[in-house]
């Protein structure tokens, strides 16, 4: 598969998007945030269109995607689907939804980013870096959400780029995800 931007392009091996878990790694600047864009449409690619078809996308991009005068329960409010708020609370940020982006952390908006993307009802659910910023207890309550959501929607499939290699260790030891 090859996305051209510009007169530049990326070729990628052969790529199926699956049921489950798919983690994609590799160096900085090789094209794994790229990637994720095509996939949600955001890069014009006819690869990628035939890769989705007709299944909806949810993006969790690395960069804030918040708007500074509204709180983040209003935007949770106004662009989350059904559950976003429970899913908000079983990340440990209820105590924040009246507060604006600015008065919080990287890692409690990349929460919050990952409950609104997760709460979208989407069939490929695309996460950028969903646990860099993210203490260990976070992150592993990250996966466990991750897990439940795949589990209980046999035909989801979550893409997730990272370098965290708690992530990796993760997926890896449990059989049932595809890496």
């Amino acid at each position: 598969m090859k996305i051209k931007i510009g007169q530049h392009a990326i070729e990628y091996p052969e790529l199926s998007i699956v049921s489950g878990v798919t983690l994609c790694t590799g160096i900085s600047g090789s094209g794994k945030t790229t990637l994720l864009k095509a996939l949600h449409g955001l890069i014009d690619n006819d690869t990628c269109i035939t890769l989705i078809e007709n299944r909806s996308t949810s993006l969790m991009p690395q960069q804030d995607i918040w708007i500074s005068y509204l709180t983040l329960e209003e935007q949770l409010n106004l662009f989350g689907g059904k559950g976003v708020l429970s899913l908000a609370e079983r990340l440990k940020l209820n105590s924040h939804f009246v507060k604006y982006p600015d008065e919080l952390s990287v890692g409690q908006l990349q929460r919050f980013s990952l409950a609104l993307t997760m709460s979208n009802d989407s069939d490929i659910v695309l996460l950028d870096e969903p646990t860099s910023a993210l203490d260990d207890d976070l992150a592993t309550i990250v996966f466990q959400l991750i897990e439940e959501y795949v589990l209980g929607n046999t035909d989801m499939s979550i893409v997730a780029v990272t370098h965290d290699i708690r992530m990796k260790d993760h997926f890896m030891n449990s059989n049932s995800w595809m890496l």
